[in-house]
């Protein structure tokens, strides 16, 4: 009876974990635009095509990618109406004209190539099909889940592969979108599974971070919050479930999801040779917002045009050296007491330096008043 007991609880307990990882995949909209696309190089006419556009855009997959590009910080980024007539100027030229919207106008090339080539965006679709992905979930999810505090953990989710051309990879409101036109590809151009499920982990990491504003924040304290906040999600994906390359803070050993490639590390390298100014803009930034000279919305500009633009965002960059740097002279609950509450960051992050001076010497301390003003972030009383 005790085997079989034992039997039992381990078949439950296996059962628990699955369903800990359980998603919900969706490439509907992959094979309704093929279908789309291959109607219009068919020469099915404008109104038969815009009616079918019309529908696959209203269906849930489209739903969350128009979510993820017209966020709060970022409204009318990419407008419906403008997307749908990038689509179709791919055969009827009228519809839309280049400089009418950014966003659109560096989609457009992945379409033009899936577009001029049925047989390359058939051959994808196939492809991804055949692809185990519940299977490559659950790996990259429990991975990721290594790298979050106990307590948080991650969450079911939506996961639509979307052809879209703009974001390879996104999270938002319980979804996990991909760019169908950018999956990694290997050298003979297959889906790249190691470096697909490398982005599931990195994704999937976000989903589970769980940071909470303290309470009672003064309006420009939540402002400085979101200083101290906005490098902690993707730092600590991209230092520790990434792999991301060594800088001031030495790389994470045997990450073995790494997703960086030769082009996403000279993009990285570029920027850690100005991580002195990225140290001293956020810590600027901190202080302005304290001071109520920097107001949400301008940060939402700040956050739009300077951490997270180009091919990596400097958040990424700032956030995976404090937070590497921690880890290297302090371990994982370190790491994890400032993901949990980010007003330790600065602190944490200067006392590493302190820690660890030889394997540390080329990284740059924060102010020690601002590190002392964030720990006061909330209290009635902040150090001048």
């Amino acid at each position: 009876m005790s085997r079989r007991f034992a039997s039992l609880v381990a078949a439950f307990l296996m059962f628990c974990s699955l369903r800990a990882v359980a998603q919900e995949v969706d490439l509907s909209a992959c094979r309704g635009m093929f279908e789309i696309v291959k109607a219009m190089r068919g020469g099915a006419s404008r109104e038969s095509v815009e009616k079918r556009l019309d529908a696959l855009l209203e269906t849930r997959p489209y739903r969350v990618m128009f979510a993820h590009y017209n966020r709060s910080w970022r409204p009318n980024h990419l407008p419906k109406d403008l997307f749908r007539r990038m689509i179709l100027s791919l055969r009827f030229e009228d519809a839309y004209k280049a400089g009418e919207n950014e966003r659109a106008d560096r989609m457009r090339p992945h379409w033009e190539k899936y577009y001029g080539d049925l047989s390359l965006f058939e051959k994808r679709l196939l492809q991804l099909e055949a692809t185990p992905l519940p299977k490559l979930i659950r790996e990259g999810v429990q991975y990721a889940q290594s790298w979050l505090p106990p307590e948080w953990k991650i969450p079911d989710f939506y996961f639509p592969v979307i052809p879209n051309g703009g974001s390879p990879a996104f999270t938002i409101d319980g979804s996990q979108g991909y760019d169908f036109f950018q999956l990694p590809e290997d050298a003979s151009g297959k889906i790249d599974i190691k470096r697909l499920v490398g982005t599931i982990a990195h994704e999937s990491h976000h989903l589970g971070v769980a940071t909470a504003q303290p309470e009672s924040l003064t309006p420009a304290e939540v402002v400085a919050f979101r200083v101290l906040n906005l490098a902690v999600a993707e730092g600590t994906a991209t230092k520790f479930v990434s792999g991301a390359p060594p800088g001031c803070v030495p790389e994470i050993a045997g990450a073995p999801f790494n997703i960086f490639t030769p082009e996403l590390t000279q993009s990285w390298n570029a920027l850690l040779a100005d991580e002195a100014e990225l140290v001293q803009h956020q810590a600027t930034q901190f202080e302005r917002a304290l001071s109520g000279d920097l107001s949400s919305e301008a940060f939402d500009t700040d956050l739009r045009e300077y951490w997270l633009s180009g091919a990596v965002g400097r958040a990424y960059v700032v956030g995976a050296e404090m937070f590497g740097a921690i880890h290297l002279a302090f371990g994982k609950e370190a790491v994890f007491a400032a993901m949990k509450d980010p007003r330790q960051l600065f602190s944490l992050y200067n006392k590493a330096l302190d820690a660890k001076p030889k394997a540390l010497a080329r990284c740059v301390r924060v102010p020690e008043n601002t590190a002392k003003q964030a720990l006061a972030l909330g209290k009635s009383a902040r150090p001048e």
